[in-house]
């Protein structure tokens, strides 16, 4: 059981189908007591966290499985004669020529006309799937009510269509509402740009797949210290490819995984500057240090701890394919469910000790290997 009184905080990457994964995480934390003040997701990741935050405590799993029960198909149900040496693979393929074809239930459909042959249209005509099922999905599963009443923290990443600019949307700042859930998951060309406001926006992985800045300007803005879990559905780091399709999914790992390395190496450097400055302020003489422009300077080096529980969903090898991210069948969902909840369960059991009470000196950040095991980056 965690003793800390610090803020804890939920990331949830986006990853398509992968995202059951994070519902398999939440369902560990929470039955370890790391109850989320704040939740912050992107794409799938942004759904997910919707649907936690917009649900009482007791319901949000439940609502959560529900919720990718209704958007995931049985391929075995329709048929489909699978060989036993590979059924896998094969199960994985189908379920991805599916989505292609006939959309998800609950979720996406093809639109009857090719946006190829559209001109001078609006841009939320520019996609090949209608998600106005996921619209309805989002009010079944969600109490918007109850979500604006602030009971946890949301925060949903969207990229400005027109800007380019990376944006949040801010339960404590904005009263969401189902198009800016549908916005956050708005991934071009497959899925229509939302317009809220006057404005166009799309999926913020876009712009960044990991929505870890949005922690990082808020441990800082309010000087509180934070306990974050972060759940990338993508790896950095993997086995070398034995096929094309291998090379194909080890790419398209490396390319989603980039953001949370670029986000975590940017951090690290903040936090060994602000080590700096407060080095260099203890030595300073105290005629100097209490000059009103020096303080300005050395108020730079107090800031709030962050402790970084980094988990990484890693396929398995020989079984997934580089369409893993749009594979909406049930035995993946399930299997991914399975790894968030077991390798949660794990990492906390390995390493709760270490950052249940924050350090008083330095933020770390942890993450864990291809094997699953818990390492401590130098920061």
């Amino acid at each position: 059981m965690p003793k800390n009184k610090r803020r804890t905080v939920y990331v949830f990457q986006g990853g398509g189908a992968l995202g059951s994964f994070q519902v398999g995480g939440a369902e560990a934390l929470l039955n370890a007591g790391y109850n989320a003040d704040m939740v912050v997701g992107i794409s799938i990741g942004g759904i997910n966290a919707a649907i936690f935050a917009g649900n009482k405590p007791e319901d949000r799993i439940n609502k959560l499985k529900k919720f990718w029960e209704k958007i995931t198909v049985d391929i075995k149900s329709f048929g489909f004669g699978i060989p036993d040496f590979n059924a896998a693979k094969v199960t994985n393929f189908l379920g991805a020529q599916y989505a292609l074809l006939a959309g998800q239930p609950g979720f996406f459909t093809p639109k009857l006309i090719n946006p190829w042959v559209m001109s001078n249209g609006k841009p939320e005509d520019f996609a090949f799937y209608d998600t106005a099922p996921l619209r309805k999905t989002l009010e079944e599963f969600i109490d918007f009510n109850y979500l604006n009443e602030g009971h946890v923290r949301l925060c949903l990443g969207v990229t400005d269509l027109e800007t380019g600019d990376f944006v949040f949307f801010d339960s404590t700042k904005d009263k969401i509402t189902t198009e800016h859930v549908l916005a956050s998951a708005a991934l071009p060309p497959s899925f229509p740009a939302i317009e809220i406001d006057g404005r166009y926006y799309v999926d913020g992985g876009v712009y960044a797949n990991t929505p870890l800045a949005k922690v990082f300007d808020e441990t800082y803005s309010d000087n509180t210290d934070v306990l974050c879990f972060m759940f990338d559905l993508f790896s950095a780091e993997g086995v070398l490819p034995h096929s094309i399709d291998g090379m194909l999914e080890r790419i398209k790992d490396i390319q989603y995984s980039s953001h949370s390395k670029r986000s975590t190496s940017l951090y690290a450097t903040t936090q060994n500057l602000t080590r700096a400055i407060r080095f260099l302020g203890s030595k300073l003489p105290e005629e100097v240090a209490n000059q009103p422009e020096v303080q300005q300077i050395l108020n730079l080096g107090n800031v709030p701890n962050l402790d970084l529980i980094h988990i990484i969903y890693h396929s398995r090898r020989g079984t997934e394919l580089h369409s893993k991210d749009y594979n909406f069948n049930d035995a993946a969902r399930e299997a991914h469910y399975e790894q968030g909840f077991t390798i949660t369960s794990q990492v906390i059991k390995n390493g709760n000790h270490r950052w249940d009470s924050p350090s008083e000196d330095f933020s770390r950040i942890y993450t864990i290997d291809k094997d699953n095991q818990l390492v401590e980056v130098d920061v």
